[in-house]
């Protein structure tokens, strides 16, 4: 079975605050005696279900087409955190079975506003300590169910942490019909040269 855990790309669709909005305009269209339809897009690299390069904070960082795919394809972790927690912290990480080598992704109450073109500023987010625990932990990939990895207007620590160690960033998942539990990550990004990131399509299997 295979789930996609991605959201569908849309005109006027939630992006973050200071980031482009996302227009998909058609310029040429079958119905209005054109060949073809042909539609133009334009917003950034970190619309809808994305990824983060490690050159998306470190100007030396590799870009989105540098990703290793061996990282990007594997056995992955879905992981619920309980409704009451504001934030993923190092102390809810120690009850969970996290290992080196392995893909995190992390379903929070975030999946049911995410689908919302309004940004919610008050997401659960990965708290710094949790951030190093993971990067001493040896995990290769880590998803999360909003915008951004780090609370709206915290700081970049929790991004720095994770990118600066290597770890890919996934963000903006769907995963509120997703059952915790393990699965196969499919997570490919848009080859983009020396990018910062990139949509992606991203597909679980069980």
């Amino acid at each position: 079975m295979y789930i996609d855990v991605s959201l569908t790309v849309e005109d006027g669709m939630v992006h973050w605050p200071k980031d482009p909005e996302v227009i998909i305009k058609q310029f040429s269209s079958i119905k209005n005696g054109n060949t073809a339809n042909n539609t133009h897009l334009s917003f950034g690299t970190h619309t809808g279900t994305h990824m983060d390069a490690p050159h998306h904070f470190y100007e030396d960082g590799i870009g989105i087409d540098k990703l290793k795919l061996e990282s990007l394809i594997g056995e992955c972790l879905v992981i619920e955190v309980p409704e009451e927690y504001e934030s993923i912290t190092e102390d809810f990480l120690k009850t969970q079975n996290i290992n080196s080598g392995g893909r995190i992704l992390f379903k929070t109450k975030n999946s049911k506003i995410i689908p919302d073109k309004n940004f919610h500023e008050d997401y659960v987010y990965i708290a710094n300590d949790a951030a190093q625990y993971m990067v001493n932990k040896g995990v290769i990939l880590v998803g999360v169910d909003y915008l951004s990895v780090e609370g709206f207007g915290k700081g970049h620590e929790t991004h720095r942490a994770l990118l600066g160690a290597g770890i890919i960033i996934i963000e903006s998942l769907y995963l509120e019909h997703v059952e915790p539990g393990s699965y196969k990550l499919i997570a490919l990004p848009v080859k983009i040269k020396d990018s910062d990131g990139a949509p992606a399509r991203v597909i679980l299997e069980r």
